[in-house]
């Protein structure tokens, strides 16, 4: 099973299918004293693909609310490759943890 984390969001494989659930960080209980933060689910069954444009919608819903359309698909691209840091680091180190993975195994 693959999982795939960040500060602001969680990506479980659904068993061995090429699906995974997403989760994002959500705020319980705000102003009280047991505020705590919690995953919420934001989709089950997702394509990678799905969940990239989720994540990254998300990242720029944060930052900004009016962009030309230069200057969202730049943010965008950012974002991706972002996470496409993110996922290199992992693939590097499940192989280093695991000697077995070999680079056919990608």
């Amino acid at each position: 099973m693959i999982l795939i984390k960040d500060t602001d969001f969680e990506m479980e494989q659904v068993k061995e299918y090429p699906f995974f659930d997403l989760k994002f960080p959500a705020t319980i209980n705000t102003g009280k004293s047991n505020e705590r933060t919690e995953l919420k689910v934001a989709g089950y069954g997702m394509t990678f693909e799905e969940c990239l444009k989720q994540i990254i919608s998300k990242r720029l819903n944060v930052k900004e609310n009016v962009y030309s359309a230069t200057e969202y698909m730049k943010a965008y691209t950012e974002e991706v490759n972002k996470i496409g840091k993110l996922v290199e680091y992992i693939a590097k180190t499940s192989k280093t943890d695991n000697p077995e993975i070999t680079e056919e195994d990608d």
